[in-house]
Parts: C-alpha cells; structure tokens; sequence
C-alpha cells in the first residue's frame, strides 16, 4: 500500500491499543491484583483468537503475497524504482560535483529541452527524423490541445491526408515511460481517448513489424563517429488459452508474468475474465516498456559496423543530437543488423536507459555498471558543450518542468 496509508494505519492501531492497555492497567490496578491476572489472560485469549480468525481468513491470499514479494524481491528487474535507484542517484550525484553542475545533462542535447531530461516534445524530435531520414521513421502529426471534437477532425483530416489506416497510435506529445500509449482500433477508442487526455496528441502511423528493439547511442560533439551502449529485444508477453481457464488465471499460472500480473490486470479490467479458445495466443501488452510489463533481452549479437553507420548518420543528421535511444520496430534480423528495413517509432534523449540491463539474465552489478557508465557519458557529453558555449539551466527549472510533466501524465491513460 502507499506509504502514507500505511503509516496511518499504524499510528491509528498503535494508539488505540496503547488507550486501550493502558485503560486495562488502570481498572486493574483499581480492582486488584486478581483483575490484573484475568484480564491480561483474557486479553491475551483475544489476541490469540483474533490472529488464529484473521489467518483462518486471509491465510491463503496472505500467503499468496508474501510468495509474490519474495519472489519479486529475487528477481532485481522488478524492484522498485525507490529501492534500484538510489546508487544511480548517489552516482549522478558524484557527476554533479565532478563537473561543478548538477543539471548538466540538460545540455547533452541541444535540440531537446533539458536534453531529453524531462518536458521535451516527442513530435518535435520526430519531424526533424522524418526531414531527415523519412525512409526509416514511422510518420507522426501534433494533434494540438483543443476540444474532444476539433481533435477527432482533425485525426481523421490527417488520416485522410497522409494514408493512415487501422490501427494507428495516439500518445501524448511529452510523456515517459510510455504513458498514455494507445493503439487504437475503431474511432471510439479514439472518441473515448480524446475525452480522457487534454494534452497535446501525437498521431502516428501504427508499424505491424513483429519486431522492436531499443539501439542507445551516443557521440560526442564534433567527432564523426559514435558509438552504441546497448541493444535491447523487446518481447511482448502473450499467454496462451486452453479453453477453461481465463486470462487472469492464465497470468497467474505464468512464472514471470504473475510477478507483474497487477500491471496486467489494471489495464485489461473486465477482459481479465475472458476465457479465450484453447492455442489462441493472447498479447499482454503492446507498448515497448519494461515498466508497463514488456519483457527486455539483451540483444548485443544485432550489433554490427553497418547499423552503427546508419546510426552515425541519421544522428548526424540531426543537429544538436548527441545522446539517447532509439526505439525500433523491423522485420528481420539481418536486415536490421545491415541497417536497412526498420522504422524508428521514438527517439529519447538523456534520461533514457541502455535497456539491456533488464535482461534476467544479467546481474545486478552488470546493470549498475552499465548505468554508470551510462550517465558518466551523459555528464561528459554535456560538459563538452558547456565548453563550447552552451549554458545548463539551474536543477530548480528542471525540477519545476518535472512537477509540471507529473501533474499533467495524471490524466493519461493506462498504456495499451
């Protein structure tokens, strides 16, 4: 439960039986020594009666989370961001004091506001993509912020216009961590999204290859070459129906999928309980996150000198980019490993991760290794084009923009 919940639950309790114990003693000490003895054996009968009521009711879902925790908490990909962190903190930290600036990232990208830190504009770095290398980058249009009626107008203009069938995608313009993701099938789901964001839209043409990938790269001002931290497989999740059990049932019985079924769950709703025919395969997400429950590999053999030269120039080609990820979708393997054949959905800046990390099979040492190194080339990026001009802006106008980001993602919707 969240944290205040909890401490307030225990205050509550804490009090009372505080009150009550010592109300206990005071009769007690009022009615003899005699009253004492029975009542704390009484009161420990109670005690005993109440925890033997509880297990007899509880016991099983009880059990149940604690068998999820423990194996939640053997499994490091699925921490919590307030337990993962804090070494990446306390390491950015360091990097702040090293460099003599604590927001110096927000200049790793200068076309990017705060870098690609927080508050920047996705169609923003997308436009300059589809300028720049429209063969390999899946078209993307703003929706501007206006009435649920005006968008679906315009949505269907821009359909019209550019050849953008069933599904497409609508997602916020500034979003993280694939908020508000939403593949949509039929003009009510886009009706029923409109009526839910208020935000600036991005629409963007939906891209069926059966494969993504994350390809972080990184190239330092004023040198040709750059290099690539990491490659990460995405795989979405599916669950496959036997004809008698649902798909809530299903996710339960899954060994990795039960660790994050609450993620599942909140975002099917009432699907949950559909019991679905006996060898249909069953997609438990569409957004490529770790976080909304897709499912990272490390995907370093993809690497080749031919995708690198790919990437060298399309980032090339955007002025400004030095550092950040790009999410991919494409066909096969080789042709992406030959650097051809693919469509870039998003481009992250800064805050972006070298995803590979979350790969099960890597330890948690190797993941916060590869961190490290990640935003000490962040810090280092940044600070080569201090030097040549470019001024941070202070933490308070990135923790400003980062309140402001928060505030707004609370209306978007669960992420497909």
């Amino acid at each position: 439960m969240p944290a205040w919940s909890f401490i307030t639950i225990t205050a509550a309790t804490a009090f009372l039986s505080t009150l009550f114990m010592f109300l206990l003693v005071l009769l007690a000490s009022m009615r003899g020594t005699q009253l004492t003895r029975s009542g704390s054996t009484a009161l420990f009968e109670l005690c005993v009666f109440g925890l033997l009521l509880v297990w007899r009711v509880w016991g099983p879902q009880i059990r149940n989370r604690v068998r999820l925790w423990v194996a939640r908490l053997c499994k490091w990909e699925f921490w919590p961001a307030w337990i993962f962190y804090p070494p990446v903190v306390l390491y950015c930290v360091w990097q702040g004091i090293k460099h003599h600036s604590f927001s110096l990232p927000a200049v790793a990208n200068l076309n990017q506001k705060n870098g690609g830190i927080v508050g920047e504009s996705k169609i923003g770095i997308l436009s300059k993509l589809m300028a720049t290398s429209p063969e390999l980058t899946a078209e993307a249009f703003l929706v501007e912020a206006d009435s649920a009626a005006i968008r679906l107008a315009r949505i269907s203009e821009l359909r019209l216009k550019h050849g953008i069938g069933m599904p497409f995608v609508l997602k916020p313009d500034i979003a993280q961590r694939g908020k508000g993701f939403k593949k949509i099938q039929s003009l009510d789901e886009a009706r029923e999204y409109l009526s839910r964001v208020s935000a600036p839209l991005i629409l963007q043409r939906y891209v069926a290859a059966p494969y993504e990938a994350g390809i972080f790269y990184y190239r330092f001002p004023g040198q040709p070459k750059g290099h690539i931290l990491g490659i990460t497989r995405k795989v979405f999740p599916c669950v496959t129906g036997d004809g008698i059990r649902n798909i809530r049932e299903l996710i339960g019985a899954d060994s990795r999928a039960r660790l994050i079924a609450h993620t599942y769950l909140k975002r099917l709703g009432t699907e949950a309980e559909r019991v679905i025919a006996r060898g249909e395969q069953f997609r438990l997400v569409e957004a490529g996150n770790h976080c909304q429950g897709c499912e990272f590999r490390d995907g370093s053999e993809l690497f080749t000198r031919e995708l690198l030269d790919t990437f060298d120039t399309i980032s090339q080609n955007v002025r400004g980019f030095f550092v950040g990820r790009f999410d991919v979708r494409y066909w096969s393997d080789d042709e992406l490993r030959q650097g051809r054949n693919f469509q870039i959905i998003e481009l992250n800046g800064a805050a972006s991760e070298a995803t590979h990390i979350y790969d099960s099979r890597n330890s948690l040492w190797s993941a916060y290794r590869t961190l490290f190194r990640q935003w000490r080339t962040v810090y280092a990026i940044g600070a080569a084009n201090r030097r040549l001009g470019f001024r941070p802006p202070s933490p308070y106008a990135v923790w400003r923009d980062w309140r402001e980001f928060a505030t707004q993602a609370c209306e978007f919707p669960l992420a497909d």
